[in-house]
């Protein structure tokens, strides 16, 4: 009986969300024969922006300094920030959690796995670092460095060391009292492209080691980082964008090439030395490039539109309308939309949100 009712609530409730969809559509109908375009236009895109009934909202009210997400390599463990609140959640096992902090942090770069978190406080002249613990409260430790608020600093995956420049150099510091930072990494060996420039530094975690980008205004070199061996070796150049996009297993993507002429790289780590490939050209709406797990395929976000592209198959707009998107776990989408909402949603969409989709773009071009 439980089973039967179980199955007839949820038939109800399909039966329930459609009508409301087919009765949008209905509505917007009536609307364009009366060429009220600007009116179905607005209602459209309202359907578009906000979360369905079975996304899951994880905030619904925009913070006053930009929300700052991070991912750990394999997408599984999400951690954002908003305002003074430290928020995170693990896929692998359903695990979440926040904390408060004392002050708002200027920036945010978390350990491989996503277990602890370097914050960076603004003050005066510079910023001051914090190394957390997300997985319990057995870590708070603050640095005694003074840093630039330019660059991105890193923290080891078990959280007893943290990485951050000062003038152009790399330091290592334990999360442990005395402060004992040391120089690992000289200027010489992290040189940008152009010297003449202000550089800026960016660090990310692949297995033990981390990912370092060196330069300015669209122009970086890639290097491969060691902490244990204190090295460095250069491993990119022409590097475009000082960001990275993790994708399925070991692996990450950036932007290289040359202004007006985007390529998308692939970077393999896990064994060794990264390997760094060269892909294929891609366009403007497609430079933030989060990998599908077993194909061959990216979803981006570009203009407030969010976009399904491949080398061999045509960019295609989805049915949903986000200002900042991310791919959380293998294949769902955390999407900000420009109401400051944050939520996490499927890439199956009913066929009534393509109708709604395609309604919303005759409106909008009228």
């Amino acid at each position: 009986m439980i089973r039967v009712l179980s199955f007839l609530l949820l038939v109800f409730l399909s039966w329930n969300c459609k009508s409301k969809q087919e009765s949008l559509i209905e509505e917007i109908q009536e609307l364009l024969e009366e060429q009220s375009y600007e009116k179905a236009s607005g209602m459209l895109k309202d359907y578009l922006v906000k979360p369905k009934s079975d996304d899951e909202v994880l905030s619904s009210e925009k913070p006053e300094t930009p929300r700052i997400v991070e991912l750990s390599y394999d997408r599984k463990r999400l951690v954002y920030l908003e305002d003074s609140k430290l928020v995170w959640r693990d896929a692998s096992d359903g695990s979440n959690g926040s904390k408060s902090l004392d002050e708002v942090p200027a920036s945010l770069a978390v350990s491989l796995n996503a277990n602890f978190a370097l914050a960076e406080y603004p003050m005066t002249n510079g910023c001051r670092l914090f190394a957390i613990s997300l997985k319990n409260n057995d870590l708070l430790y603050e640095s005694g460095a003074q840093i630039s608020c330019r660059n991105r600093g890193g923290i080891s995956d078990d959280g007893s060391k943290i990485y951050y420049f000062v003038d152009n150099q790399l330091y290592e510091e334990k999360t442990v009292e005395p402060r004992t930072p040391k120089l690992i990494v000289s200027k010489e060996k992290i040189v940008p492209p152009f010297t003449g420039l202000k550089a800026r530094f960016y660090l990310y975690p692949i297995g033990k080691d981390f990912l370092l980008f060196s330069g300015n205004a669209g122009s970086y070199y890639l290097y491969y980082f060691q902490p244990e061996k204190k090295s460095v070796e250069k491993i990119d150049q022409e590097v475009i964008s000082p960001l990275i996009y993790y994708g399925t297993g070991d692996s990450a993507y950036y932007l290289g090439g040359s202004i007006g002429r985007l390529h998308l790289r692939r970077l393999q780590f896990g064994k060794g030395k990264p390997s760094s490939s060269k892909l294929f050209t891609i366009s403007r709406k497609e430079i933030n490039p989060w990998k599908l797990p077993g194909k061959n395929e990216f979803v981006s976000n570009y203009s407030g539109k969010v976009h399904l592209w491949g080398p061999s198959r045509k960019s295609q707009v989805l049915p949903l309308l986000c200002e900042r998107i991310w791919l959380v776990d293998q294949n769902k989408v955390l999407c900000e939309n420009e109401k400051g909402g944050l939520y996490l949603t499927n890439l199956d969409f009913p066929e009534e949100d393509w109708r709604i989709l395609k309604l919303y773009e005759e409106a909008r071009d009228k």
